[in-house]
């Protein structure tokens, strides 16, 4: 199969979401349990999830919630997949609030 052919193919695909998602630069937080929030900068948002970048590595924990001020905006998230600075999370609460927002 050609690289063009992959890239078309949704079997082969390696863009599983649900839902495509916007590029943004938009600021946020994401808050934890009994920890001060810590800014972070929306890249890409769906109402399913989104790419968030820091200004430096951060480790994560499994779940935490996502603020986003702008839009008055918050989700419960689940972190998909984190390389770095950067993390994709799956929006886990708040779905049709983030249609409305970012759909």
């Amino acid at each position: 199969m050609t690289a063009a052919a992959k890239q078309t193919d949704p079997i082969n695909s390696t863009d599983r979401r649900g839902a495509p998602r916007k590029e943004v630069h938009i600021p946020a937080k994401i808050g934890f349990r009994d920890l001060p929030p810590i800014a972070c900068i929306v890249k890409n948002v769906s109402p399913m999830g989104a790419l968030i970048e820091f200004n430096s590595d951060v480790v994560l924990p499994e779940t935490f919630r996502i603020i986003i001020e702008s839009k008055m905006f918050w989700a419960d998230c689940e972190v998909r997949h984190q390389k770095g600075r950067n993390a994709g999370v799956m929006f886990i609460s708040n779905r049709a609030e983030a249609l409305a927002a970012f759909g």
